[in-house]
């Protein structure tokens, strides 16, 4: 029949190719706009995790290091970190706010973020060259 003659040609490969980067570049969509771009957390929050066990280790800076306060939210940030005006919260490494993702990208997501890009161009690019 067409579907098995559509096989042997390797015609059905692109659709499953296509099916396969959608669900790929949903899942990626997911999981950056959910997980923590890299928070700072508040002082207490820290302590509190440090005696549990659970906590965030935190390189021990030298004594003559001063660490800024935030204006807004009052944590003491580290080296590259702001706050983000749209999250409320300062952000370490922080990149921007991505208003697709309707999250920062920082520290924690910025890899996940290059290679859900990636994803993003393959997409685009492919279906160019299907529609050119």
């Amino acid at each position: 029949s067409d579907l098995q003659k559509q096989e042997e040609r390797g015609e059905l490969l692109q659709p499953l190719i296509f099916v396969l980067l959608v669900l790929c570049s949903v899942l990626l969509y997911f999981r950056v706009s959910l997980m923590d771009p890299g928070f700072v957390k508040p002082e207490e929050e820290v302590k509190e995790g440090g005696e549990k066990g659970q906590g965030v280790v935190i390189p021990q800076i030298p004594g003559d290091i001063k660490l800024r306060r935030c204006g807004y939210c009052l944590v003491k940030q580290p080296m590259r970190a702001r706050h983000c005006q749209l999250c409320q919260h300062c952000v370490r490494r922080y990149d921007h706010h991505c208003p697709w993702l309707e999250n920062c990208v920082g520290e924690r997501n910025h890899p996940l973020f290059i290679v859900y890009l990636s994803v993003q161009l393959v997409v685009l690019l492919w279906g160019g060259h299907v529609a050119w």
